[in-house]
């Protein structure tokens, strides 16, 4: 067994991690839903399958985040740093993602239905086949780049809510 598979599959959900390094950890596949992780640098980690619903990331450090199909619905990652994070499939639905620096993120397939994506750096994010019902763009940067992997109608939202960068 590799050492940072001792994580995986667990139940953290009412876990302090509070003096837990979680650099490049691989929590694939475990329940943290509610946990908080405001703040924390957990950079380089593994978070694919996790259910991180109503999880407090606000201000966090996830750079280089594996996300894929993580269960993120009404979660607060305000602020967070996301930069070249893997958030594929991830469901975002009625997240607080305001503030966030999604830098190269990837958010293909994702639903962020009822996100507040406020202030957000969306530079070079890719959202390839995301859902957007009702997503709040208000004064998001985005870039060219990013306009290109969103449909028309949420490009007209983008373009009149968000600043072109």
């Amino acid at each position: 067994m590799n050492p940072s598979d001792v994580f995986r599959k667990r139940n953290y959900s009412k876990v302090n991690f509070d003096y837990e390094d979680l650099i490049g950890r691989n929590l694939s596949d475990t329940n943290m839903k509610g946990v908080n992780l405001k703040n924390r640098d957990i950079h380089n980690a593994d978070f694919s399958g996790s259910d991180l619903s109503e999880a407090d990331l606000s201000g966090a450090i996830l750079f280089n985040v594996k996300l894929r199909g993580a269960d993120m619905r009404d979660s607060n990652l305000s602020n967070a740093k996301l930069w070249d994070a893997e958030l594929y499939g991830v469901d975002l639905r009625g997240a607080d993602i305001n503030g966030a620096d999604m830098f190269y993120a990837d958010l293909r397939n994702a639903d962020l239905s009822g996100s507040n994506m406020s202030g957000i750096n969306l530079r070079h994010t890719n959202f390839d086949g995301a859902i957007f019902d009702s997503t709040d763009f208000t004064g998001a940067n985005y870039d060219l780049d990013t306009l290109d992997t969103v449909s028309e109608p949420t490009k007209r939202i983008l373009q009149k809510q968000g600043k072109l960068w």
